[in-house]
């Protein structure tokens, strides 16, 4: 949760009470499945636990990671992670004092009733704490950059400009309190059920939120990383969808090794999901396919919806973005494409064979 050198706008203090009604509402999922409860008092439990511990890291979280910055990316995440404890405990104790003022006590010490209920705070604290920050994060470069624009030659700085657009729309879709709330969601109910796929879930979010925050510092990855990614995505939203989501990987041995922007391959298959796999009751299928020749490496995303057409996709859309990505990076070498194939919409992605770094 950061905001620019000014100190924390309105908008910023909007978003943190969005994050806070989001937390408030998977808080309440999360105790009624974890524990049961009156619905009524679960909601004022989720309410005032998530209104302490937001405020507390939307005013904390800041003032760290601006102090700490200038020391490297390695001592401010550490400096944002104790930061994100010191605040989940803070904020534990807290709301602890005043549901007991409030007549929740049940009978417990305040003591009790902070260790009841730490656990699960610190890890919706972590999980959103860091999404967060990274959004906020974003923001702040993509104003800086805009800032930059306005004192330098336009053409010159247009490619970095439209790449970290992209990169914000991208990490922003990934990091909507409602694809969050989706996730503890569905980690909520295989608590109990299947506690090391609820335990795998957590960490392939994380692993999610990580790789969104590589990409900001890179240009290209290996297409390996890349699936990996996109494999991670996909399992957490098969915990959600079930049975009506089903996916597969066709990749030729030569091309893992090949460079693809970061996050491209996740932006195709997030569009397919999206669009074409959860609006429908029975769900579909989504087949992530790559294959090299003739100097240029191919990546396609096939699904089984009923198609669109490029010329259709609203401004800001995600492969818009990736399609200005993939111009600013490739020039006319690289190429995005809308098809139909076996029944179901192919999208493409042509672009000329490298090695990451290249």
């Amino acid at each position: 949760m950061m905001e620019a050198r000014s100190g924390p706008t309105r908008g910023y203090w909007l978003r943190i009470a969005m994050v806070i009604a989001a937390a408030s509402a998977a808080t309440t999922v999360l105790r009624v499945v974890w524990g049961g409860g009156a619905l009524i008092e679960t909601l004022t439990r989720g309410v005032v636990y998530s209104g302490c511990i937001g405020a507390l890291a939307g005013l904390i979280l800041p003032p760290v990671r601006h102090r700490v910055c200038a020391l490297g990316r390695i001592v401010e995440w550490v400096a944002t992670l104790l930061a994100l404890l010191v605040v989940a405990v803070a904020g534990t104790l807290l709301a602890s004092v005043i549901l007991g003022a409030l007549g929740f006590d049940h009978g417990q010490s305040l003591t009790q009733r902070f260790v009841a209920c730490f656990e699960l705070n610190a890890l919706i604290t972590a999980i959103i704490g860091v999404a967060v920050t990274l959004y906020e994060s974003q923001r702040v470069r993509l104003d800086a950059l805009t800032l930059e624009l306005r004192t330098k030659e336009l053409e010159r700085e247009r490619d970095r400009k439209m790449a970290l657009e992209a990169r914000l729309s991208s990490l922003e879709s990934r990091l909507h309190p409602h694809f969050l709330f989706n996730t503890l969601n569905a980690i909520s109910e295989l608590i109990h059920e299947n506690p090391e796929r609820a335990e795998r879930t957590v960490e392939r979010l994380a692993g999610l939120l990580r790789a969104a925050l590589d990409a900001t510092g890179r240009t290209t990855v290996p297409l390996a990383r890349e699936l990996e990614i996109v494999g991670d995505y996909l399992e957490i939203e098969k915990t959600r969808l079930g049975e009506r989501l089903t996916y597969g990987f066709q990749v030729a041995p030569e091309a893992g090794a090949c460079a693809i922007l970061p996050l491209a391959v996740q932006t195709l298959v997030e569009n397919s999901i999206k669009h074409a796999i959860a609006p429908k009751p029975d769900g579909g299928r989504v087949r992530v396919e790559a294959f090299t020749n003739d100097g240029r490496l191919t990546v396609g995303v096939w699904d089984d919806g009923p198609g669109f057409a490029m010329s259709a996709a609203i401004p800001g859309h995600g492969l818009e973005n990736l399609q200005s990505r993939l111009s600013g990076r490739f020039g006319g070498a690289a190429m995005l494409s809308v098809g139909r194939r076996d029944g179901g919409t192919l999208v493409t992605v042509s672009l000329p064979r490298t090695s990451p770094g290249a």
